[in-house]
């Protein structure tokens, strides 16, 4: 028994919506994933004119380890009005879970323009995450670990530390070198002042970023045009008729 093949342009008709119809199913059971970012910019004060792209980009960097750090992504997770991550926490170890939000679900973007040395550098913070929500919420987090970190760098020390010893000692010199008469030294900077500013604050996502559905839709059409026609390049033609015998 043989099927017959409609003519191409049916074929490719009914192929083309097949697959776009497997195109909309596929992109519907996809789970959607939502993307929230925000801008930020950091500053530091007191860098040397041709070294103050290099410092602050240095200073960003070891910002981004401190944030990305398994302590401080372990409390966003964790975090009573975030609860990332629920259903695989339940089934893997929380490692596992905090590589793969560095690796895969935080975005860190540095959109400073090359050759700036006006120690000043731009840089964009996403997150992915299928709840749209708490997407928003986490690039604050991120924000305020952010603002944390530079903090916690720049906080003052105790009048018998370090510092203080440092001045007075700074103090003793000067009061050596104006007995002696001699000039005083210019102060060297002790420390760079850095700022961290919110450019844009953190988008609460409205559409998904993925599944591109009407991506995925064009795709299972072309599929299907493309069936049609390999179809009808190698579908079987039908056999020659035998010539009639001729009779002497």
């Amino acid at each position: 028994m043989q099927f017959s093949v409609p003519a191409f342009p049916k074929l490719a008709l009914m192929l083309s919506i097949t697959g776009l119809l497997i195109g909309l199913l596929v992109s519907t059971l996809l789970p959607p994933v939502y993307v929230s970012s925000a801008e930020m910019e950091i500053a530091l004060a007191g860098s040397a004119p041709l070294s103050g792209n290099r410092n602050v980009t240095e200073r960003l960097l070891q910002l981004e380890q401190e944030v990305l750090s398994r302590t401080s992504l372990s409390n966003i997770i964790k975090d009573r009005r975030l609860d990332l991550y629920a259903a695989a926490r339940a089934r893997k170890p929380l490692e596992d879970v905090i590589e793969e939000m560095r690796t895969q679900d935080i975005h860190i973007r540095i959109d400073g323009r090359p050759g700036t040395v006006d120690g000043r550098l731009a840089f964009n913070i996403a997150f992915f995450y299928p709840d749209p929500l708490k997407a928003r919420d986490t690039v604050q987090a991120l924000l305020t670990h952010f603002v944390e970190a530079t903090l916690s760098g720049q906080e003052p020390q105790s009048a018998a530390g370090p510092l203080d010893q440092f001045q007075r000692l700074e103090a003793r010199v000067a009061s050596l070198e104006k007995r002696l008469g001699l000039p005083s030294a210019a102060p060297e900077p002790r420390g760079q002042r850095e700022n961290l500013e919110v450019i844009d604050p953190p988008s609460l996502p409205v559409l998904p970023a993925y599944p591109k559905r009407g991506l995925i839709m064009a795709t299972g059409f072309g599929a299907g045009f493309a069936a049609a026609v390999l179809i009808a390049i190698f579908r079987r033609r039908p056999p020659p008729m035998p010539l009639p015998a001729q009779t002497a």
